[in-house]
């Protein structure tokens, strides 16, 4: 009993680690791994922006989402194949959801073709190294979970757009383009898109806001 509770008091540790690691990987890729920016908007993120953030950050770029895509969707087919898991085939549902909507939007009819293929070789894989009635649950839960965690930390230390929308903001001194990361009572934290300075803009400087597609 208590070896279970050390490897779950183990787990728990860990993902909260590497948890505390996306997110700051995450704030330094954003704010180009300026020190100063980093810091200011490290205080603009609350408990309850972390599900937006996680997700925003693999929804940013569409480059990085077709990679991931390919990855992700056999690697968790894979898996629930292989365990038989409750909860894995809501989770390839909502990839699966995600693959469509990016196919649809981008045109991007390459990356379901890759998601087949590298199924196709995470399983001739799968059955030379264990064979099938020996099942391949080891291999797959050996691996995909540092598989995941690697690709997270990578994909938040290189992807520079935030997970916000970018936005165009008319002021009175002109017009920006720039990622509100905050909303105040009476203010507005931004994030520049050009050159990543922090601002702070009143509410009765801002005259109109205009979300762009682009991110």
């Amino acid at each position: 009993m208590s070896t279970r509770n050390d490897e779950d008091t183990h787990l728990g540790t860990t993902l909260t680690g590497a948890a505390v690691l996306f997110v700051l990987l995450r704030l330094l890729a954003v704010s180009h791994y300026d020190w100063h920016t980093t810091f200011a908007l490290l205080h603009t993120l609350d408990l309850e922006d972390a599900p937006g953030l996680f997700l925003g950050t693999f929804m940013a770029d569409q480059r990085i989402s077709s990679v991931l895509l390919v990855l992700m969707v056999p690697l968790t087919v894979f898996y629930a194949a292989a365990t038989r898991s409750k909860s894995a085939p809501l989770l390839v549902t909502v990839l699966v959801a995600f693959l469509v909507a990016h196919v649809l939007t981008y045109h991007h009819w390459w990356v379901p073709v890759a998601a087949v293929v590298l199924a196709t070789l995470l399983g001739v894989l799968a059955v030379r190294r264990r064979g099938v009635e020996r099942g391949p649950e080891r291999f797959v839960l050996r691996r995909i979970g540092w598989i995941v965690g690697v690709v997270a930390l990578v994909v938040a230390a290189v992807v520079a757009t935030p997970w916000v929308p970018r936005e165009r903001i008319e002021t009175g001194e002109g017009v920006i383009e720039a990622y509100v990361v905050e909303t105040s009572p009476g203010f507005l934290k931004v994030l520049l898109a050009g050159d990543r300075e922090f601002r702070i803009l009143r509410d009765d400087e801002v005259r109109s806001r205009v979300e762009l597609a682009d991110h």
